[in-house]
């Protein structure tokens, strides 16, 4: 992998590099995570992402708290995103359904509650940018249906006017996974649509980056905006017979993992020229617990007790080489 990524750099480095925006994924903020985290370690991982010098906070939202109306979950959102701005920085907004609160087994569905959440959000918190769908294909494996690109099409189509009617400042987007071919046919669909100001990818692979190479040109000459809404390079697991694996629980192994952490600064170095060459808004980092905390063993992301070890570290301040790392990166390619 080390090898592939220094082709990628070395190509990239021969051609001239464009400003970037810089994003970082509030992964404490998720719905999976929001419920139990305390709001200062929340505010002091704002904090540190802002000293980096990043220009904009991700959060990837859920359908909890709002269809509970849990309001102490909401008002830690609330005072989680008054901290973001008054450190003045930009705010994405990327809605995602997770099966952690809710489960769904038609799309409809949560094609209905969707429409009822999300402009809840967008009239709320008034984001810079709201994705209103991305990974489509892990969408339809956590609801277990297989929903056609038409289908996501028009929830696309809806749900951008939805947001746009109660905040006109935000800009809508939609995006696939890169290495799954089988999203290529979403991107199509996205594509055609004048309600979305923005095309996403989310980078976990290098295959499919030729690919990915002509979707950007093809987005740019119909006026939109791209930009890499997640990335991180990919995981390295033995399956275990006889058990299967989901896509999320694949993508969080061993992300923590010490011995990854040379590679996970390689992968940034290589997505921030990538993104820098062929002119893209904005690259995002996802799994920015490896800015806090590495361990000896297993590290996997989604694991409570990692996490409570990058609690304990994001509190005392440490920061790790991947974070020194995205800091330079951020001085060197970022817009001022």
């Amino acid at each position: 992998m080390n090898q592939a990524l220094d082709v990628i750099i070395e190509k990239c480095r021969k051609h001239p590099q464009q400003k970037l925006i810089f994003s970082a994924n509030l992964f404490f903020a998720h719905e999976v995570c929001i419920k139990n985290m305390p709001l200062e370690t929340l505010k002091k991982y704002v904090d540190a992402l802002k000293e980096a010098g990043v220009h904009r906070i991700d959060i990837n939202m859920g359908l909890f708290p709002w269809l509970d109306n849990h309001q102490e979950t909401i008002q830690k959102y609330d005072a989680l995103i008054r901290h973001i701005r008054h450190a003045k920085l930009q705010l994405a907004i990327n809605p995602q359904y997770s099966t952690m609160y809710h489960k769904f087994r038609k799309f409809d569905d949560w094609k209905t509650a969707a429409l009822k959440v999300y402009p809840e959000i967008a009239k709320r918190y008034q984001p810079d940018i709201f994705i209103v769908v991305h990974e489509p294909t892990v969408m339809n494996e956590r609801m277990g249906v297989n929903v056609s690109p038409k289908e996501w099409r028009d929830f696309t189509q809806q749900t951008a006017i939805a947001v746009k009617e109660v905040s006109p400042g935000t800009r809508c987007g939609a995006g696939i996974v890169v290495a799954l071919q089988s999203e290529w046919k979403y991107f199509d669909e996205f594509l055609t649509l004048k309600e979305l100001d923005i095309i996403t990818f989310d980078i976990y692979a290098i295959r499919g980056l030729n690919a990915a190479n002509k979707m950007i040109a093809q987005a740019k000459r119909r006026g939109k905006n791209v930009y890499i809404e997640e990335t991180w390079r990919p995981t390295y697991s033995v399956p275990e017979k006889g058990k299967t694996v989901t896509l999320d629980d694949r993508s969080a192994i061993g992300i923590g993992n010490k011995t990854f952490q040379a590679l996970d600064a390689n992968w940034l170095k290589a997505m921030t020229l990538y993104a820098s060459t062929w002119g893209l808004e904005a690259i995002t980092p996802f799994w920015t617990q490896t800015f806090f905390k590495y361990v000896e063993e297993n590290g996997n992301a989604l694991n409570p007790e990692y996490n409570k070890q990058v609690i304990e570290s994001i509190n005392k301040g440490e920061r790790t080489k991947t974070f020194e790392t995205f800091k330079t990166l951020v001085q060197q390619y970022g817009k001022k």
